[in-house]
């Protein structure tokens, strides 16, 4: 493996870390602490709302800079520095803050690190679906050490656990190499809330499956929200639960080692509508109460249904955009995931209320309108190798 593949392995490696300690026990802290129910929900929400509001904007800095590297130590510097406070926080505003400065800035340059590590394994030959697969080992281990570790020092070893795991991150952005391509001519974007660039790029046969992809992209977040809660009142065991949840996770990463193979042979907009004609059957199946046997193949679904969509949306949206805005158009997706997943969870919540697993419908016609997305898309422009 060449030293800058090395180095940018070794950044996604390590920078799922952190967002696997706040997985695993955020909320679990955040009670202990004495913050209700409601306040757990906006402390986890305000940071969403703030890569909605920013990430562009820095996205667009970023594509400004002499080399995407800046910005991405910058954001993940940031995060570091702000999580040693967390242990000092006390009552919900300053948790609030504290946690949303942690948080919020290694956020908004996560699709930077996207849009520069593909540009870099593009031009020098290496595949971006490999090394992003090493960043959901990671997240996988760190979720099972977390458990561990807080079981052996306690629920306070979370504050420091999750320092660590920020300053780890930023580390391995000090070891990326020199992203941007020092030879190529650059010029600089014009236009204001977005790029002129970026809306000449982002035309509606384009525009639609990334729209599709985002949508489906919501529909995952809503089975990290309520899986466990539908599996549990199914009858099966917390054991069983973490295990399928871990499938799931281990599914889509054999996906990404293998990515390389199956980017050259399918165009991206093709791959999306796979992703969303497999999800159909996945979320369909959550609407009923099938054997284990049934749920272990949904669970190894998600190597199509979240990874097809998610990498065929990069890969898309970077050939049909130039090095220039490459930082801005992927913020642009990730505003677009971003916002669907949380009117999409939001939706879903009020309806699973009402409804129970019945509310997987919902993502069943989600899945379907993203499938007429694309399909209208390759009606305007069809495939090519291009793709």
């Amino acid at each position: 493996m060449a030293k800058p593949e090395l180095a940018a392995t070794r950044y996604y490696a390590l920078a799922f870390l952190a967002p696997a300690v706040t997985i695993t026990y955020l909320p679990i802290w955040l009670n202990e602490r004495g913050i209700s129910d409601a306040g757990i929900g906006v402390i986890n929400t305000l940071p969403m709302a703030g890569m909605l509001l920013f990430s562009v904007f820095v996205g667009r800095l970023a594509d400004r800079a002499s080399d995407w590297k800046q910005a991405i130590m910058l954001g993940t510097g940031l995060a570091a520095v702000c999580s040693l406070l967390l242990g000092l926080a006390e009552g919900f505003w300053m948790i609030l803050l504290v946690w949303t400065i942690a948080v919020l800035p290694a956020g908004l340059v996560s699709p930077v690190a996207d849009a520069a590590t593909l540009r870099l394994s593009m031009r020098l030959g290496f595949s971006f679906g490999t090394t992003r697969a090493w960043g959901t080992v990671g997240f996988l281990l760190m979720c099972f050490a977390t458990g561990y570790l807080i079981l052996w020092f306690g629920a306070s070893s979370f504050v420091w656990l999750f320092a660590i795991a920020c300053g780890m991150r930023f580390w391995a952005a000090t070891g990326l190499p020199k992203l941007r391509d020092a030879e190529r001519p650059r010029t600089m974007p014009e236009g204001r809330l977005l790029s002129r660039e970026v809306m000449a790029a982002f035309q509606p046969w384009v525009l639609l499956p990334v729209i599709a992809g985002a949508i489906l992209f919501a529909n995952h977040m809503v089975m990290n929200a309520f899986s466990s809660l539908v599996w549990k009142q199914q009858g099966l065991s917390e054991p069983v639960i973490g295990v399928l949840i871990a499938l799931g996770a281990a599914a889509e990463a054999a996906t990404m080692f293998a990515w390389k193979r199956i980017n050259t042979r399918f165009p991206a907009r093709v791959l999306i509508l796979i992703a969303g004609v497999v999800a159909i059957a996945r979320w369909i199946g959550m609407t009923q109460s099938p054997p284990l046997a049934v749920i272990v193949l949904m669970q190894l679904g998600q190597a199509v249904t979240f990874t097809f969509a998610y990498l065929g949306c990069l890969y898309f949206i970077n050939k049909r955009t130039s090095e220039d805005i490459s930082a801005e158009a992927q913020s642009l997706f990730g505003v677009m995931m971003q916002g669907f997943s949380i009117l999409v969870v939001a939706g879903f919540g009020v309806a699973f209320g009402m409804i129970g697993v019945n509310a997987f419908w919902i993502c069943v016609a989600l899945s379907v309108l993203a499938i007429a997305m694309v399909q209208v898309s390759l009606r305007m422009r069809g495939p090519d190798p291009s793709d």
